[in-house]
């Protein structure tokens, strides 16, 4: 299929590796397009945008209204809601419209200290391990399990988002090099329903321990290979892990795999475009049943206008003969 890939705003890094990954891509079944009436899809590719969270000036876009049925988004947004169909990393269980969002990885993952970690493997020094802030109330409960392994630390102190490169690297080489020493990464919810550190697992070839209640598992994977722990239940963590840590070097290996086989950077633009080949077949299916419905509506309503008006004109008759 064709795409086009575009955005609505001046600020666009993701959709610049977006594009970057369609120039590695190593399947070959979808390309890109830049005429926007040949496209078979437009795929606006947005960053978070603080000052636009409802994605006003997306909705306005020219593209939106003449091309409406073959248009998506990808948004990675916390706390997202349906502005276009399309692949949303965070929408959470409630608010899940199957038929047009499918659940997405995010295009990029900020800490590059990760790709090293699967290559260069290491002797595991603890059971689990969490690296990061009290960003969601279960997350403070994943903090408690520090009592419980050293490999727990809270980073809430530390805005990756707001320090200097130096900081930057340091926590980030903190956090791939206490991954790379676990069995299991904890990879609890924060604002969102998902998180990096879940496709970083992934990557470094570490068993995930998905914490978040709300989460819609993206359909590319098989997730067996995680561990899925309720909200409620982080308490049970330490004892539920040792009792499958014969596992966890198969699990990483599984996840590894699954990373290589959906969201490595040379088949990740592959996914995406099969993910939207799927949204706009069900669009036709969806579209094709409305119509059916509405043609047996009509079917049904003309149908019972025509017996109406014969049971009218009889009762006439008969009034006529008797």
């Amino acid at each position: 299929m064709k795409f086009l890939l575009t955005s609505a705003y001046d600020k666009h890094d993701m959709l610049d590796v977006l594009v970057d990954m369609a120039s590695k891509d190593r399947i070959g079944k979808h390309s890109l397009c830049q005429s926007p009436e040949k496209a078979d899809a437009i795929i606006f590719v947005e960053d978070v945008h603080f000052d636009d969270y409802l994605f006003s000036k997306l909705r306005s876009h020219p593209y939106v209204s003449q091309y409406k049925d073959k248009v998506f988004m990808y948004n990675e947004a916390d706390k997202p809601w349906a502005a276009l169909p399309g692949l949303y990393c965070s929408m959470p269980t409630r608010f899940f419209q199957p038929g047009k969002q499918i659940p997405f990885p995010y295009l990029d993952l900020p800490n590059d200290f990760i790709k090293d970690v699967y290559a260069s493997p290491v002797e595991k020094r603890w059971l689990f391990s969490f690296v990061g802030s009290a960003s969601h109330r279960c997350r403070k409960e994943v903090i408690k399990l520090s009592e419980n392994s050293d490999g727990v630390l809270d980073t809430s102190d530390f805005n990756v988002w707001d320090c200097t490169v130096s900081e930057k690297a340091s926590q980030g080489n903190l956090f791939a090099k206490t991954m790379a020493e676990s069995h299991f990464m904890l990879c609890p919810r924060g604002i969102g329903t998902s998180s990096f550190r879940l496709f970083e697992s992934m990557e470094a070839g570490v068993a995930p321990v998905i914490i978040s209640n709300q989460w819609v598992p993206p359909p590319h994977v098989d997730w067996s290979f995680a561990v899925r722990v309720n909200e409620r239940k982080i308490g049970t963590i330490p004892e539920v892990l040792r009792a499958i840590k014969d596992e966890a070097a198969d699990r990483g290996q599984a996840a590894r795999a699954a990373w290589e086989s959906a969201y490595a950077p040379d088949v990740m633009f592959d996914t995406l475009g099969d993910s939207i080949m799927w949204l706009l077949e069900e669009q036709a299916f969806n579209s094709e049943n409305d119509s059916t419905a509405l043609f047996r509506k009509l079917i049904v309503k003309t149908d019972s206008m025509v017996l109406n008006t014969v049971k009218a004109a009889r009762r006439q008759w008969n009034q006529v003969l008797f």
